[in-house]
């Protein structure tokens, strides 16, 4: 049994910091795993471009790893004058707003209007050269040492200041990798509300260091 109040500051100093941290990431995990934004971006390109065509949704999947997630749109429209004409966009993920790569093609006779190289940013450059296994890894070894400052802070029999700003900030980090592998948001959820738990848990017994030392 929890002794809510017995544990207020760990509720204050980790609880509350981290299921704040993990309700903003699993916003934007929800952000960037629907393509509602990223499609409005290329609809309203496309008619800037080719006003008065309707455009036709012919294929739409994720594309890119990490920080160089993106969208890939195949889209194709008939033009007034009865030619066909086809176009192929790569919308950023975390930036739904921005195009970064398109190519457009007319037919009849072949013809390319618009064609333009995506140019990746360093960071996306970086986080592209980590693996997803890699990136798992990191996510183990931030959980194990999340349990094991867990067991340090019971083993001590006091809750600092720091001891939830660190925990709160590891398990924002491992939320982030989780976002990253996109794990299904409900695995996630699960993973916020146990390691909450599991904090208050384990935290210092009642009448061991339930006050905040003074920190120099």
């Amino acid at each position: 049994m929890i002794d809510l109040k017995n544990q207020s500051k760990v509720i204050r100093y980790f609880a509350v910091p981290f299921l704040i941290l993990s309700i903003l990431i699993l916003l934007n995990q929800w952000r960037i795993s629907r393509p509602d934004t990223a499609l409005e971006t290329a609809r309203e390109y496309l008619e800037e471009q080719f006003p008065g065509g309707r455009w036709e949704l012919g294929k739409l999947a994720p594309v890119g790893e990490g920080l160089a997630k993106k969208w890939r749109m195949e889209f194709s429209s008939l033009q007034k004058d009865g030619r066909r004409i086809q176009a192929n966009l790569l919308v950023d993920r975390w930036m739904p707003g921005r195009i970064v790569g398109k190519f457009i093609i007319l037919f009849s006779p072949p013809q390319i209007t618009d064609g333009e190289r995506n140019r990746p940013t360093l960071a996306e450059q970086i986080s592209s050269r980590i693996s997803r296994e890699g990136v798992f890894l990191i996510g183990i070894l931030l959980l194990a040492l999340q349990l094991l400052w867990l067991y340090r802070a019971r083993r001590q029999g006091v809750f600092r200041r720091t001891d939830g700003i660190l925990l709160a900030g590891l398990g924002g980090a491992v939320m982030v990798i989780l976002m990253f592998l996109e794990i299904h948001p409900g695995l996630m959820i699960a993973y916020s509300l146990f390691f909450t738990f599991l904090g208050l848990a384990v935290g210092p017994p009642k009448g061991e260091g339930t006050n905040l030392e003074k920190e120099s």
